[in-house]
């Protein structure tokens, strides 16, 4: 018997060639893909097994069913001509709830909260600021953004949604041409396949080994299958010693009886594909790789990941029960039945109305009536010999009212399932105070409910992979050129521009340096803050650096938390309420900084404004001009013996406080 790592295709689409496969590995990888093999059967059990948890259905049924909803697939037509003229209307009640929903989870991305311990058990803010940042660095270079927006709406749509990420360094071979026409050859870092990776794992390219273990990082055995084009195989497999093997459409097959491999090729592969097979145990520290049936790793290739987690992150839109089943209740499952019942009363509506507009009829007698006499304003006189020829309609006596109620009882339960958060939360006409809009956005935050924490774990879990993978791989130098001219290790460089430091717009770099002592005086450590100090003046104060000792930094605790503001966040109509509100409080406060309150709660409040706070800023000459008792400034008596900016800031300390009482 011939088994192979492909179990869910259809054997007529498949073939045995005719010849032993010149792959003949050693028998340490022939019994390591004996064991994959085994695995992949229990995986493959698993998934196709009927579970209460999805009505019965197998988790691709499910996945299916789900999907089509989500894409308002209508079904296919009948062929019976009785049963053709039927609508197949489909109402797009779950998308449109679906994307809702994610609409109003992305409107803001949602970054971990990070904090950070040193050994001394002390709290590093600084240490916690600069990873902050490096993940912000990692976040928009590996497009975060696309990331969370397409988890979020497969945790709405499928049984899960999987996040996988790796940190990947893939060379290619390119082609420099010279003066002469010719070209030399040269390999470089592939930079579309290298850094960080984030991808989007549908759910039916992952094998689970235990349906009841819901924490995928305690499973004990992951399986990753996908096809991939020859010519990305390539770039990510190249460079192993047995790709040679690797043939676009040939799958290899194991006959464990005989202990050989045998070629088969594979039409579902069309001749250009490849299918990549990733497998992840646990408890034996295992990720290795095939290619249509080759092994590409050791046999004992071990995870990469210094934390030995698995590289997948999973979340979901509800839990079944108390958090045992693997997989989640998506809200296109949810609305399922509703659904149903709202679609089957349309198409019986739109079907009366077909009727009532143009309704059956009988003929009585041997004339013969076809379509050609019945259509609008046709006037056609029938008659036979007996005088008996007779067309007349049939009344259907339909009560479409009883359908439109049927209909708007059933959405009713729609909204109540699905937590529409826009119109729950959604404003009346006219202006609103603070108080007003933070208790509509409030409104909001609360029909989001369960879903939000959900996807905040996966946010903490995701959060904690990144960590890893920035300490493994960023603290490090640089593989391809490890020393610098003046013989010390060379580091990444991060620079984070548009940053707001002290109410200035400002860029923020972020160097590791080796030089940098473990320990050091108060007087060393004032001595390294004004060096820095007269670097930053050298930039004319619009660039913030931070030197950190790659060493020490790999040594912090990194603690993640998400908090609620971040999955729920503010409407921006509540934050410009709240940031206009407090600067006509403190405006008028003597022990602000008026400069700062400014920059942060005035012009901050405005999109046109808070990105260039510095041209509506005195310069530091006209400041001076403008101090206590000089003719036009604030203090100095003006005409009519009125102090104007005292007058200014007092009514605006009497509009603040009566918005105060406005908001209680």
């Amino acid at each position: 018997m011939i088994i192979g790592l492909t179990l869910d295709r259809d054997k007529n689409t498949q073939k045995i060639l005719n010849k032993q496969s010149e792959y003949d590995p050693s028998d340490a990888v022939k019994e390591r893909t004996a064991e994959v093999l085994k695995d992949f059967g229990l995986a493959d059990e698993i998934r196709n097994k009927p579970y209460p948890e999805f009505n019965f259905e197998s988790l691709i049924d499910r996945l299916n069913l789900d999907q089509s909803s989500y894409n308002q697939f209508p079904g296919t037509r009948s062929q019976d001509p009785a049963e053709a003229w039927k609508s197949l209307a489909f109402r797009p009640i779950v998308r449109n709830k679906i994307i809702s929903i994610a609409a109003h989870i992305t409107a803001s991305i949602i970054y971990p909260k990070v904090y950070a311990q040193n050994d001394r058990d002390e709290e590093d803010r600084d240490g916690a600021q600069v990873m902050r940042d490096i993940m912000e660095w990692v976040a928009d270079k590996a497009d975060y953004d696309k990331t969370f927006l397409y988890s979020v709406i497969a945790a709405l749509v499928n049984p899960a949604a999987v996040i996988h990420t790796e940190f990947a360094e893939r060379y290619r071979e390119i082609k420099v041409m010279k003066a002469d026409g010719t070209w030399d050859v040269k390999e470089v870092l592939d930079e579309l396949f290298s850094g960080f990776q984030d991808a989007l794992v549908p759910v039916d390219e992952l094998w689970i080994s235990n349906m009841y273990e819901h924490n995928i990082q305690k499973q004990p055995f992951l399986i990753w299958r996908k096809v991939l084009d020859f010519a990305t195989a390539k770039a990510k497999y190249g460079d192993r010693t047995d790709f040679k093997y690797v043939k676009p459409g040939i799958q290899y097959l194991y006959a464990e009886d005989q202990n050989l491999f045998y070629e088969q090729f594979d039409e579902s592969l069309q001749g250009r594909l490849v299918e990549e097979v990733i497998y992840y145990n646990r408890s034996a520290d295992l990720q290795i790789a095939f290619l249509n049936g080759v092994l590409l790793d050791h046999v004992d290739q071990p995870n990469p990941r210094q934390d030995k987690l698995y590289p997948f992150v999973k979340g979901g839109y509800e839990l079944f029960d108390d958090g045992r089943f693997f997989y989640y209740k998506s809200l296109a499952f949810k609305m399922a039945n509703d659904e149903e019942v709202v679609n089957t009363a349309y198409r019986m509506v739109v079907d009366g109305t077909y009727l009532q507009i143009m309704p059956p009829a009988v003929v009585f007698g041997s004339d013969d009536i076809n379509s050609t006499i019945i259509a609008p304003g046709v006037v056609t006189t029938l008659s036979n010999e007996d005088g008996k020829a007779a067309f007349q309609t049939i009344q259907t006596n339909n009560n479409l009212t009883a359908g439109y109620n049927l209909i708007e009882k059933v959405e009713g339960s729609l909204n109540e399932s699905s937590a529409d958060v826009l119109q729950s939360g959604q404003a009346s006409g006219g202006d609103q105070t603070a108080y007003e809009i933070s208790k509509l956005d409030q409104n909001a935050r609360v029909m989001l409910g369960l879903f939000g924490k959900m996807i905040g774990f996966m946010v903490k879990d995701f959060g904690e992979l990144r960590i890893g993978d920035i300490v493994q791989h960023l603290t490090v130098g640089e593989a391809t050129d490890l020393l610098s001219t003046n013989g010390k290790m060379k580091f990444a460089k991060f620079i984070l521009p548009e940053k707001t430091i002290n109410g200035k717009t400002k860029t923020r770099r972020i160097e590791f340096d080796m030089g940098l002592p473990d320990e050091v005086t108060d007087d060393e450590l004032m001595n390294m803050s004004q060096e820095i100090d007269d670097e930053e003046r050298d930039l004319d104060d619009d660039v913030q650096i931070y030197k950190v000792n790659p060493t020490l930094f790999r040594k912090l605790k990194f603690k993640l938390s998400i908090q609620p503001e971040a999955i729920t966040p503010k409407s921006d109509a509540l934050k410009k309420a709240l940031s206009l509100e407090a600067y006509g409080l403190a405006i008028a406060n003597p022990l602000v900084n008026v400069e700062a309150v400014t920059r942060d709660l005035l012009f901050g409040a405005f999109d046109t404004t808070k990105d260039d706070p510095e041209r509506y800023m005195k310069k530091p000459e006209e400041m001076q001009q403008g101090m206590p008792g000089m003719p036009g400034a604030p203090g100095a008596p003006q005409a009519g013996g009125q102090d104007v900016m005292g007058a200014i800031a007092a009514d605006e300390g009497q509009v603040g406080m009566q918005q105060a009482i406005n908001a209680k």
